[in-house]
C-alpha cells in the first residue's frame, strides 16, 4: 500500500482493501454470485430484455434443486464428475424429482415433467455459461466444464405444430363444454382468446403473458384510407429485445372483443391501456382511502381482476384445453389425434402460425419479421418448400395419382 493510499484512508476519504479474489463484489454464497452474473446478462441484453434471464432462472431452479436435494454441493464445489452426474440426472429423471404440487407446497419441485432431449441441452448450455462466467470473474479457480463440448443448439422442430383440423377440434370442444356460472364463462372466453391469439399472431408464451391490453393499437394507412388493428410486441417482452408489430386478423379481434366484454371491459382497448392482457376470473385486493374492498362483487365493479403473469400459468391453461380435446378424440376413436394433442404445447401454435402463413404464400422476410426471427434462415425451416414443390409438380403433371390422407368424420 503506497503512502498516498495510507494517508487518504487515515483521513477517512476512502477505504483501501486487499486485492479481491474475484470481481463479483460482496457475495455471501454461490447463489448471490450467480445473481450478480444474471444482472450482467440482463444489462448486456439489447434493450435490457428479461427474456434470456427469465429462461436462465428457469434452468437455475433445476440446477439448484439438484445441488440441494441430490448431491449436497453448491456449484463452486463441483467437479467434472458432478457435471456428468447432473447430465445423467436430467437424462433419466428419478420419480422423486417430479413435482406433485404447486409452487410453495412441500411436494413442489421445478421438474413438472422429465426434460426432453432439447430441454436437457438447454439446461446444460446454461450450466456451461454459468461456470464460464464464475471462472472468468475469478469466483472459481477451476472450471469443471472446461473440457466439456458445448451442447448442440436446439434445432427447430417444425413437425411440432398443431394441424388446423386438430386446432379446430380444440376450439369446438371448448365451445361445446357446459359453463355453469360467470367464472366458468370468463375462463372460457379468456382461454379461447389465448388459443386464437397464439395461432393467429405467432407470439411466444413469454411475449403473451408480458403484454398489456394497450398492445392492441390502431394503425392508419393513408394510401388505403383504412385504419387497422395491430399488436405491438415490446422489447422488454421480446426474445433478444427484438420489438415488432403484428397485424391483427378479424378472427383474433373478434376473440379479444368477446373476452373483454366477458370481463366487463369496453369492447376495444384504449390507447396505452395498462390492464394485463391475460386476466384471471379471480379478483385482487383493492385499497381505497376509506379502507380495503373485500367483497368479490364490489371488486369486480373496480375491474380488480388478477392476471396470468407467468409462462407456467399460460402453459397450464393451454395444456388443460388440449387435454380436454384429446380426451374427446380418444372417446371417438381418433387415437393419433389424441396422442398429438397430448404432446403439444403453447409453442406448437407458434409453429402452426409460421407454417400456415408461409404455405399460403406470404413473403419469407415478412414472416420472419412477424415471428421476430433475427435471420430468415430460421424461418426457412418452416417452409417445407422443396417437398411442396415436388407435390405440386406431381399434381400438375399426374393429377390424382398421389395418396391423400382421408380425414375421418368425427361427430
Amino acid at each position: 500500500m503506497n503512502d498516498l493510499a495510507v494517508t487518504a484512508a487515515a483521513a477517512g476519504a476512502l477505504d483501501v482493501l486487499d486485492r479481491p479474489s474475484h470481481t463479483l463484489g460482496n457475495v455471501a454464497d454461490d447463489w448471490q454470485a450467480i445473481e450478480v452474473w444474471l444482472k450482467t446478462v440482463k444489462s448486456n441484453s439489447r434493450n435490457r430484455s428479461t427474456a434470456t434471464v427469465d429462461t436462465y432462472r428457469f434452468h437455475l431452479a433445476k440446477l439448484r434443486w439438484f445441488c440441494e436435494r441430490v448431491i449436497g454441493r453448491t456449484p463452486s464445489a463441483w467437479s467434472m464428475q458432478d457435471v456428468e452426474a447432473f447430465r445423467e440426472f436430467l437424462a433419466d429423471l428419478p420419480e422423486f424429482a417430479l413435482s406433485m404440487g404447486d409452487p410453495g407446497s412441500a411436494d413442489y419441485t421445478p421438474f413438472r415433467v422429465p426434460p426432453s432431449p432439447s430441454s436437457q441441452s438447454d439446461i446444460m448450455r446454461f450450466t456451461r455459461a454459468m461456470f464460464g462466467a464464475l471462472h472468468a470473474t475469478g469466483y472459481i479457480r477451476l472450471n469443471p466444464m472446461a473440457l466439456t463440448r458445448a451442447p448442440a443448439s436446439r434445432e427447430l422442430n417444425v413437425s411440432r405444430a398443431i394441424n388446423l383440423d386438430l386446432y379446430d377440434t380444440v376450439l369446438q370442444v371448448m365451445d361445446d363444454q357446459d359453463r355453469e356460472g360467470l367464472k366458468d364463462r370468463r375462463g372460457y372466453l379468456r382461454d379461447r382468446f389465448i388459443l386464437v391469439c397464439l395461432r393467429e399472431s405467432g407470439l411466444r408464451a413469454s411475449e403473451l403473458v408480458g403484454a398489456r391490453m394497450g398492445a392492441f393499437k390502431q394503425f392508419a394507412d393513408p394510401k388505403a384510407r383504412k385504419t387497422y388493428w395491430v399488436l405491438d410486441v415490446v422489447a422488454d417482452n421480446a426474445k433478444g429485445g427484438k420489438a415488432r408489430t403484428v397485424p391483427v386478423t378479424k378472427v383474433l379481434m373478434d376473440a379479444l372483443v368477446m373476452y373483454r366484454m366477458g370481463f366487463g371491459l369496453p369492447a376495444y382497448p384504449a390507447h396505452g391501456e395498462a390492464t394485463p392482457l391475460l386476466l384471471s376470473p379471480r379478483t385482487r385486493k383493492v385499497e381505497l382511502s376509506a379502507g380495503t374492498i373485500r367483497r368479490t362483487a364490489d371488486k369486480r365493479l373496480f375491474g380488480a381482476w388478477g392476471s396470468v403473469s407467468t409462462r407456467q400459468g399460460l402453459h397450464k391453461i393451454v395444456t388443460k384445453r388440449l387435454e380436454d380435446a384429446a380426451s374427446y378424440l380418444e372417446d371417438h376413436g381418433d387415437y393419433d389425434g389424441a396422442s398429438r394433442l397430448c404432446d403439444a404445447s403453447s409453442h406448437w401454435l407458434r409453429h402452426t402460425f409460421a407454417t400456415v402463413t408461409l404455405l399460403k404464400g406470404q413473403d419469407i422476410r415478412s414472416v420472419a419479421a412477424l415471428l421476430g426471427h433475427s435471420s430468415v434462415n430460421t424461418t426457412m425451416a418452416y417452409t417445407g418448400q422443396e417437398t411442396l414443390d415436388l407435390v405440386r409438380a406431381a399434381e400438375a403433371t399426374q393429377p390424382d395419382t398421389l395418396a391423400v390422407v382421408q380425414r375421418s368424420n368425427i361427430s
